[in-house]
């Protein structure tokens, strides 16, 4: 470039910056907010207290991403499995007949609160039945509810770290995009979890 006559330099700046890739939640809105979905392939915490809303977002998550040919698994530590297909048919989402078409898969995470007291106690089985579903049904989605549940019966937060590390290894390895949500304990608070995971989102009630 010339300037009165003189050669001067320029210098180009390269735009390196690069976007995460998205999986659509197909909610309604949500997306546009978002800006195409959840990060794919990582973790997204919903936090908050009773009644805000975690477990209908984590589902419709699933529910909707099962009708657009995208199977999930949801694991819960709080609600048992009929009381969610019931919630759910209230909003006019069959749940059952999802799972019947093999689009989703529901679990209830039934814990043995002695082996936990003993520190035998590990996700590992847990993850080993999900795995086996994963493949079972292609899954790219999966939902852990009220994880808080779960780590809230350990006394040692030693604990507690080792089990969100073990979480969080297999969540890495098999390229699903999931949800977690909880309610914020002593023992597991949430930016214990944010060590862990992707991103987090606190959700509040308003009425």
């Amino acid at each position: 470039m010339k300037r009165d006559g003189k050669l001067l330099a320029t210098t180009t700046v390269k735009d390196d910056k690069k976007f995460l890739p998205k999986l659509p939640t197909y909610i309604n809105g949500l997306d546009e907010i978002l800006n195409g979905g959840l990060p794919a392939r990582r973790t997204t915490l919903l936090v908050g207290d009773p009644g805000s809303g975690k477990t209908i977002l984590g589902m419709e998550f699933l529910y909707r991403g099962a009708l657009h040919k995208d199977p999930g698994i949801f694991l819960g530590f709080e609600e048992p499995i009929q009381a969610l297909r019931e919630n759910a048919l209230t909003m006019g989402w069959n749940l059952h007949h999802l799972e019947k078409k093999n689009s989703l898969f529901l679990m209830k995470g039934t814990l043995d609160p002695e082996l936990v007291v003993s520190g035998k106690f590990s996700l590992k089985p847990m993850l080993s039945i999900i795995s086996g579903k994963v493949k079972e049904l292609g899954a790219k989605r999966i939902v852990f509810d009220a994880l808080d549940v779960l780590l809230g019966l350990f006394d040692n937060p030693l604990q507690v770290r080792a089990e969100l590390h073990q979480l969080n290894n297999w969540l890495i390895d098999s390229g699903l995009t999931s949800i977690i949500t909880l309610k914020p304990r002593d023992n597991a608070p949430a930016s214990l979890f944010q060590d862990f995971f992707f991103s987090v989102a606190d959700l509040c009630y308003k009425s």
